[in-house]
């Protein structure tokens, strides 16, 4: 949907991805210019109110939300400007925009959205032509938002004008693609409208093949990190086991440390002394606190990232149970939750993340 982009929130630990749209909301003494955000499960959000879809349409039904603010009316876009609203004329409907945004949800859930639908009615009817087949075509060619159907096809030379002949009656006469041009539909019209799905399927699926020989090309992000148990960690455990504190003995250079984070942070100082207090720490967070004070090895920035390679790829050879709960993951994206380093969190680089599916495919590949 060009008018939309990419948005996420965080929901019981795991990203939910979205999409948001500009939509202005009644403050009661003037208008907001804000952003509206739908969801993949279906949650539906604008400036601090959560709600669904019947929320929504009840937003706009009261007026809470529109896409056409009274001229004249007080207008604030939030850290930008404020005034009047200009006389404004939109090109959709609240309906039109309750119709995008569930084809944006079916879309961010892998499911086939209106327009696809319709495609596949339209597959299914050129394979068998019968009645029932045709107001198939019919009912989901109607539930394409208006607006969209002329690229329900995604074929700019035809645009839906194949569509509206399999609708049309033998005899009729329908707008043609070509402004002021019209169409009379015959029997041959209609063959012909037929044979176009008939060589779209077949070019389509030779296409699909090729595209995903090697498998997905999209994967599900998955929250890992950034829990903290003062009281002990939960038994058994689950995704916690992948987080670095998590306690897990590990070897580096033939010592042993308790937890990917202790071994970390004593390996990044050269002072004998604080890798020592620091490999003694009672818990891996406490590795981390006595580790930001000391001071830094030389080369560590360049090091660091091979030096926790090095770590993970030992941890989860050594603890085949967590090691499991790792591939577990499947293919998913893994962002690491670490407030306290952009460098490895999924609010910076992500690195953590990024190694830990390295590992989980090195150890799927063995």
């Amino acid at each position: 949907m060009p008018d939309s982009t990419s948005t996420s929130r965080v929901a019981g630990g795991d990203v939910v991805e979205g999409r948001q749209r500009l939509v202005f909301v009644d403050k009661g003494d003037y208008y907001e210019l804000s952003p509206l955000g739908v969801f993949a499960d279906g949650v539906v959000c604008w400036r601090y109110e959560s709600t669904d879809f019947d929320g929504l349409r009840a937003a706009f039904d009261d007026g809470t939300l529109t896409l056409t603010p009274p001229e004249g009316a007080s207008l604030i876009i939030t850290g930008t400007a404020k005034g009047t609203v200009p006389a404004l004329e939109s090109w959709l409907t609240p309906e039109l925009v309750i119709g995008e945004l569930a084809d944006e949800v079916d879309v961010l859930n892998d499911r086939p959205d209106s327009s696809r639908r319709c495609w596949d009615a339209l597959l299914a009817y050129a394979a068998d032509p019968t009645g029932a087949h045709l107001e198939a075509v019919r009912e989901s060619y109607h539930a394409v938002p208006g607006h969209r159907r002329i690229h329900v096809l995604g074929d700019m030379d035809q645009n839906d004008v194949p569509v509206r002949i399999l609708l049309a009656e033998v005899g009729e006469t329908i707008p043609a693609r070509r402004p002021g041009r019209t169409l009379t539909v015959t029997p041959e019209v209609r063959e012909r409208a037929l044979d176009y799905f008939r060589r779209s399927e077949a070019g389509i699926a030779r296409a699909e093949a090729q595209r995903v020989a090697d498998g997905p090309e999209t994967t599900v992000p998955l929250v890992v990190g950034g829990y903290v148990y003062p009281s002990g960690w939960p038994d058994p455990a689950g995704l916690e086991v992948l987080q670095t504190d998590y306690p897990a003995a590990v070897t580096s250079g033939g010592r042993e440390y308790a937890s990917v984070m202790h071994a970390y942070w004593a390996l990044s100082t050269g002072d004998a002394g604080w890798h020592d207090r620091i490999a003694a720490a009672a818990r891996g967070l406490d590795a981390r606190t006595l580790g930001e004070e000391a001071p830094r090895r030389a080369g560590w920035p360049t090091a660091r990232l091979g030096v926790m390679a090095a770590l993970l790829r030992d941890k989860f050879e050594r603890h085949p149970a967590m090691a499991a709960t790792l591939l577990g993951t499947g293919d998913a994206r893994l962002l690491y939750n670490d407030r306290s380093s952009k460098y490895w969190s999924s609010g910076g680089a992500n690195w953590l993340g990024r190694l830990l599916e390295l590992v989980r495919s090195e150890l799927a590949t063995r």
